[in-house]
């Protein structure tokens, strides 16, 4: 049996790998010779052969307005999940972000198990070689210190400042992939990178009188700089997994899993870190469990059928509307007042995210 011929046996149903060029759909093909170029990793790890049709262009062209719909949904989805978790934790400090998190996985795994089960899906670490399985556990220790960071970050920081730092990851693929996929990084991505932390900077400089507030909120803009760049390195062992032909379910399904297990240690060790008998004090705190746990796994589904009526490269830019969503909400439910410095972060933040796409849209 051939290498292509063993890659296409592994590869999950209703998806190939993006090296795979003759088999591509039209816009999968234009830009498959670019896909190791490392400021494109987070915008292109699986490309979908199911919108492949031999009429041509109308039937791709249907496909694609309906992955567009099914990404706006998912944009929807992140935005009403974050806004609702930062506004639990204004109105409830003592909520911890953990309290959050953990929702995560025990709504994931059920979900994510049985509709496996039910698509014959093989999700067992065990039938996986070695090599895989160290990615796959790295990937649930990178996802947990990713959601870390990232929950924290909304505890200290506006939701809308939050997201926009959060939404630099791709930007970050480039050294992601410079040091564990050995690609070369090029200086456009490291000015861009280092453009976009000068826009964090300005973001810092509304900060409180109070010096221990103040100092809480720098510690959640880097907490957000640190999930960026723990997302973008998610991207790339994403990307090392879909191409050794694990399917998209498995990862959600073991970050669930590690969640599960990180609770089991808090429990025991930190019984006092989380806080579930709080929810059934405040409609506000049960109304947040129940966004996280039905959010997170119509998020994770809704991504991946996304991707699978669209490019990925296609869909990624629709993402960046959250930004302007939460930055909305900053203002008519938290009622933050930016100043000019802030407005001068997220405009320099927006042209470090705008222009790979504009670079890569005149390719």
């Amino acid at each position: 049996m051939s290498q292509k011929s063993a890659q296409e046996d592994q590869t999950p149903p209703g998806y190939q790998l993006l090296e795979i060029e003759d088999q591509s759909p039209p816009a999968a093909t234009k830009n498959a010779h670019n896909v190791s170029h490392p400021s494109k990793i987070s915008m292109s790890l699986l490309e979908p052969s199911c919108v492949v049709e031999p009429e041509g262009e109308y039937h791709y062209e249907q496909s694609y307005a309906k992955g567009v719909s099914i990404m706006l949904i998912n944009t929807l989805i992140a935005t009403v999940l974050h806004v609702s978790t930062k506004y639990m934790l204004t109105v409830s400090p003592e909520m911890s972000p953990l309290d959050s998190v953990s929702m995560m996985g025990y709504s994931c795994v059920p979900c994510f198990y049985l509709y496996a089960k039910y698509k014959n899906v093989n999700v067992y670490l065990f039938n996986f070689k070695p090599k895989v399985q160290l990615v796959i556990l790295v990937r649930v220790g990178v996802g947990l210190c990713n959601n870390f960071c990232l929950w924290y970050g909304f505890q200290y920081i506006s939701i809308g400042k939050a997201i926009l730092i959060w939404s630099i990851s791709p930007l970050f693929c480039a050294i992601t992939a410079a040091i564990f996929l050995k690609e070369k990084i090029t200086y456009q991505s490291i000015g861009l990178i280092l453009f976009s932390i000068v826009g964090v900077y300005f973001l810092t400089l509304n900060k409180s009188d109070d010096p221990k507030v103040a100092s809480n909120e720098t510690f959640g803009y880097c907490l957000m700089v640190a999930s960026a760049f723990l997302y973008a390195l998610l991207f790339v062992l994403l990307r090392t997994m879909s191409i050794n032909g694990v399917h998209a379910f498995v990862s959600p399904l073991y970050f669930g899993t590690g969640v599960l297990i990180q609770n089991f240690i808090i429990i025991i060790f930190f019984p006092g870190a989380l806080h579930f008998s709080a929810y059934i004090d405040k409609v506000v705190n049960i109304s947040a469990l129940l966004i996280m746990m039905v959010g997170c796994v119509v998020g994770q589904y809704t991504w991946m059928t996304a991707i699978q009526y669209a490019p990925a490269s296609k869909l990624s830019p629709i993402g960046y509307s959250e930004n302007v969503l939460t930055i909305l909400s900053d203002i008519v439910i938290f009622n933050y007042h930016f100043i000019m410095t802030d407005f001068l972060g997220i405009a320099i933040i927006i042209l470090c995210l705008v222009i790979p796409l504009m670079l890569k849209s005149s390719e």
